[in-house]
């Protein structure tokens, strides 16, 4: 066994049990320009240096004492070594079954005895060049991978986690979560106190996925948060006027057309609800049992049309009664059979909670858990849950 070589460039494992063979090979490579290579005169000895040393390449003999060509490719596939090192099979010509078996377990190309000195560079060179490929697009993928995990954490830290606990100076229980379909994604939602005191908040879902859509996210979080602050100073924020004012903005530049559907409401201390829906799901009012969806002030989505006149509707959340706000990642979440989950599913499920906000989001998500079960996820998903306090609670 030679000592293994610390220079740069691409290191070959030459695993052969004859000395001839080795002695040929070393030469062909040294002729090609390859001369960082190690030889091991069976598999243990390959085993040892694999163990120790990065290859960039191995030919490999099939048929040796100790340890078989068999036995290394065996222990390769078992640390996952071989998605990320070549292995070309050293063989007589008589042993193409032996060959066959051992690409089937990971080897990727073959050399016959004696070799061949021009299938000995071209496949070399293959083989190589596939692995400085993978090599690099590995590299890309984790790069890709730390920048998405940066991105994610990012995204997370624009929606609010944690709330004030509900009592005489913030008369709401409130509980949200969200889930991209990916490592980032486009719904959103937010809670805000308006400059007046009352509670803004909203719900979102972006066209598309990903990357683009959590930056129009993003935009449209901020422009909501900078109008309401500019248009409510000194008078009760209007949900239609400050969703016409971001609509506009949205409009304004928008090339890749994409577009967001928003339900935008703000409610007051006393319980007096006022909102604008702009292409979402309609929220859901929650008073005991009594499920009802919030079906008026219905419009077109932000982001298409810069003249709509969107419009505000208004109702009285008594003490107790609460909110359901969801993005459509919740209803048409699909199991194993393609089946929606469905806002009658949805619905049921709400039913059963009458007790605190948290307890809203988590029976969804369970539910919702429980009818998807291993099928695959393709959408996001948003819940925003609000309930007003009793009286008593607030004292």
């Amino acid at each position: 066994m030679t000592a293994p070589v610390t220079t740069s460039g691409p290191r070959i494992l030459v695993v052969d049990d004859n000395d001839d063979n080795r002695y040929t090979l070393t030469m062909y490579l040294d002729l090609e320009g390859y001369q960082h290579v190690v030889t091991a005169n069976d598999g243990e000895e390959a085993v040892a240096l694999l163990e120790i040393e990065p290859f960039d390449l191995v030919l490999l003999d099939v048929m040796m004492p100790r340890l078989d060509g068999f036995g290394v490719l065996a222990w390769l596939k078992a640390k996952g070594r071989l998605h990320h090192l070549p292995v070309i099979m050293i063989s007589a010509q008589n042993e193409i079954e032996n060959v066959v078996s051992c690409i089937e377990l990971g080897a990727v190309d073959y050399l016959t005895k004696p070799f061949n000195k021009v299938l000995l560079r071209a496949r070399l060179g293959a083989s190589l060049e596939k692995k400085r490929l993978r090599d690099q697009m590995r590299v890309h993928l984790a790069r890709l991978e730390r920048e998405l995990d940066a991105a994610r954490a990012l995204q997370m830290g624009m929606v609010p986690q944690s709330f004030p606990a509900p009592g005489a100076a913030f008369p709401w229980d409130i509980h949200a979560s969200i889930a991209p379909a990916l490592e980032v994604g486009g719904d959103l939602y937010d809670v805000f106190r308006a400059p007046n005191g009352d509670l803004c908040f909203f719900i979102g879902d972006v066209s598309g996925k990903g990357m683009p859509a959590a930056l129009f996210m993003a935009r449209t979080k901020s422009l909501i948060r900078v109008v309401t602050e500019l248009t409510a100073r000194e008078v009760p924020p209007d949900p239609a006027a400050i969703i016409t004012r971001v609509n506009a903005e949205l409009c304004d530049g928008n090339d890749s057309v994409m577009f967001v559907t928003l339900f935008f409401g703000v409610l007051s201390p006393g319980g007096m609800l006022s909102y604008c829906n702009a292409g979402h799901n309609p929220p859901y009012r929650i008073a005991g049992r009594s499920i009802t969806p919030l079906v008026e002030a219905a419009s077109l989505v932000l982001g298409v049309e810069p003249s709509v006149a969107y419009r505000t509707a208004h109702a009285e959340l008594a003490p107790g009664e609460g909110l359901f706000l969801y993005t459509d990642g919740v209803t048409e979440a699909v199991n194993a059979v393609d089946e929606p989950l469905g806002e009658a599913r949805l619905e049921a499920a709400l039913a059963g909670v009458t007790s605190t906000s948290s307890a809203m989001v988590a029976t969804v998500a369970a539910d919702l858990a429980a009818f998807v079960r291993d099928a695959p996820r393709s959408d996001d998903i948003a819940m925003l849950a609000l309930r007003r306090i009793p009286a008593a609670l607030g004292a």
